[in-house]
């Protein structure tokens, strides 16, 4: 199998910033493997580590992997890897010291005995390493130097004074405390300073040279210029911690600030904002239209809030921490004028809205990430109001959201345990004598309207609905079942109810489908079909709207379950005079439950219990 372009690319990329004795095609092979390695996350570092190991350690090497393997791999990834080949050549930087502190102490402890041959493998280490290494005397001088520490540090040429004089000096204090503190080592990131005032970063290890007789004679310092890795590190905790579209602060940057904001005690204002109707103009105008329009609203958000954190936390979801407790309103006009101007995207004058959720808080020991769900609970709840709506956190109202929506998550473990029941309650003839029975959902304290609203907003309708239609079904007498919405327009709706008659030998006529009016036109045609398998079809929550009574009109309904009586007068009036309408037209009409004496009055056909 050919190597992949990728490996390809990188082995060629090693050839040309280090020399190694491997052939092109070992190595494309040995690469090919590491990427699988890097694709499936599997101790990455230890594919840095390799790259030193085989001595891939050009001055190019480390960032021109980078480069070939950064449109492929996330920022955490090239991190592991950078990371992996940073600590093996600090490894081996350390290898080298200790190569070299040995070759010293037996240069000079050896010097009687084979004073040239200790003398011709200090001199050879000393010369061709390409770390900097620099003798010191017990002041803290310079005896000697390496030319690789001399280019380091920007000289063409050894010169007279090698370090800069504050660099100088803070060598010698830490050689000073070495000597008397008795300890023979120190390593440490240092920033010395180059010939041209730049900085570079270095991996320092001090040590202490001893003679003979036990005594300090020098101290030796390994340098290794780390400049590029150190670059590499902060490059890489910036695409961490920045959201690569807008160039605003993500969610990690913005929680940490957010932390800190809320230690101070000092009051602060956060503001949500979902960024309204984003999903039109990507579907209109396509994702990179977007895209624009995503960092336009970060660009207008910072001009019109200067002085405040503004962060992108999610798909078009954004955060502005402002301090103080400023006037929401007029900062919720202030930002919905500065969006409203439309930014032409392929001759089209887009412009968007924002719906925000705003909560104060102040304080020590408020919980950052409470304060992030507080403000999007808020959000949400300004949003059922629709677009370019805006809400103050209201601490009696999440309480009853949160109940809410912990009973809704915890749905999916009540249906597999068992803990969601149907129930059946007679439906009767005016007259008197039982029509068929009702089935209705129950979950502890929630009954049917309240167990199918939350199983359509977690997507269990269709599971939720079945298990009510086999159980229904199974009981062998007639039975009326009250969908959802969502189970109402399912278009497996047919199916089900097909598998369950045939599976439960139930006829098709004993089985009365009571969908959901509000579903309508969407669900006409499951009415159509149930119709023609012989199921009596009905709508429930009917009002009289003109909708409905035109579904009723046109499809094959065999009857309609009223919505709760209205109170007041007028409501109840028009609902006496729809009831005799619907039932000229052929269709029975199901009241209840309720007073019996009403209903009659009313004049339905049938009563719930």
């Amino acid at each position: 199998m050919p190597p992949s372009p990728l490996a390809q690319r990188w082995a060629a990329v090693l050839i040309e910033s280090a020399y190694s004795p491997m052939s092109r095609r070992k190595l494309t092979q040995h690469l090919e493997e590491h990427v699988a390695r890097l694709r499936a996350g599997h101790d990455v570092p230890a594919v840095g580590a390799w790259l030193v190991r085989k001595r891939f350690t050009g001055p190019d090497s480390l960032r021109r992997t980078l480069e070939v393997l950064a449109p492929e791999f996330s920022p955490d990834v090239l991190g592991a890897l950078a990371s992996g080949y940073v600590r093996a050549t600090r490894d081996q930087l350390f290898a080298e010291q200790e190569k070299v502190k040995n070759s010293l102490l037996k240069a000079v402890e050896d010097a009687q005995r084979d004073l040239h041959d200790s003398e011709a493998r200090f001199a050879q280490v000393f010369a061709s390493t390409a770390v900097g290494i620099a003798i010191f005397d017990l002041h803290g001088s310079v005896v000697e130097a390496n030319e690789a520490l001399a280019a380091m540090l920007g000289h063409e040429e050894m010169p007279k004074e090698l370090f800069a004089e504050s660099d100088a000096l803070a060598l010698a204090a830490v050689c000073d405390r070495m000597i008397s503190s008795s300890v023979d080592t120190d390593r440490r990131e240092w920033q010395l300073t180059r010939n041209n005032g730049d900085t570079v970063w270095a991996n320092v290890v001090l040590s202490v040279l001893r003679g003979s007789d036990g005594l300090p004679k020098f101290h030796v310092a390994l340098i290794e210029d780390v400049t590029e890795q150190r670059m590499l590190q902060e490059w890489l905790r910036h695409q961490s911690l920045t959201d690569l579209l807008t160039g605003l602060p993500n969610r990690a940057w913005f929680t940490d600030k957010l932390e800190s904001a809320l230690t101070s005690g000092e009051p602060y204002t956060l503001a949500y904002l979902d960024v309204d109707s984003l999903t039109i103009v990507n579907d209109g105008l396509g994702y990179a239209a977007g895209d624009a329009v995503l960092v336009e609203v970060a660009r207008r958000l910072r001009v019109a809030l200067p002085h405040a954190v503004v962060a992108r936390v999610g798909g078009d979801e954004f955060v502005v921490l402002i301090h103080g407790s400023p006037d929401v309103a007029a900062l919720a006009t202030l930002i919905d004028e500065e969006l409203s101007e439309p930014v032409y995207l392929e001759g089209a004058g887009v412009a968007v809205s924002t719906s925000i959720g705003f909560v104060h808080a102040e304080g020590p020991g408020i919980d950052p990430t409470t304060v992030l769900r507080r403000a999007h609970s808020t959000l949400r709840r300004a949003e059922t109001g629709g677009k370019r709506q805006w809400a103050i956190y209201d601490h009696e109202a999440d309480l009853a959201d949160r109940a809410r929506f912990a009973r809704i998550a915890a749905m999916p473990g009540a249906f597999e345990n068992g803990e969601i029941s149907v129930e059946y309650a007679p439906v009767s003839w005016v007259s008197g004598s039982l029509a068929f029975v009702e089935a209705s959902l129950r979950w502890g304290v929630s009954r049917h309207e309240e167990v199918v609203a939350y199983a359509d907003a977690l997507g269990l309708t269709s599971r939720v609905g079945q298990m009510m239609l086999h159980d229904a079904c199974s009981r062998g007498e007639p039975v009326l079942i009250r969908l959802s919405r969502d189970q109402s327009r399912d278009p497996d709706l047919a199916a089900h109810v097909r598998a369950n008659l045939r599976a439960c030998a139930f006829p098709a006529s004993s089985l009365f489908l009571a969908l959901d009016v509000r579903s309508m036109p969407d669900a006409e045609e499951n009415l159509d079909v149930l119709h023609d398998m012989g199921v009596h079809v009905l709508l429930h929550e009917f009002g009289g709207g003109f909708a409905g009574l035109s579904t009723v009109d046109r499809s094959p309904v065999w009857g309609v379950r009223l919505a709760q009586p209205p109170s007041e007068r007028l409501a109840r009036q028009g609902m006496a005079l729809m009831v005799p309408l619907l039932r000229s037209a052929g269709v029975h009409v199901i009241g209840g439950p309720g007073d019996p004496d009403e209903l009659k009055a009313l004049g339905v056909d049938l009563v719930v219990s």
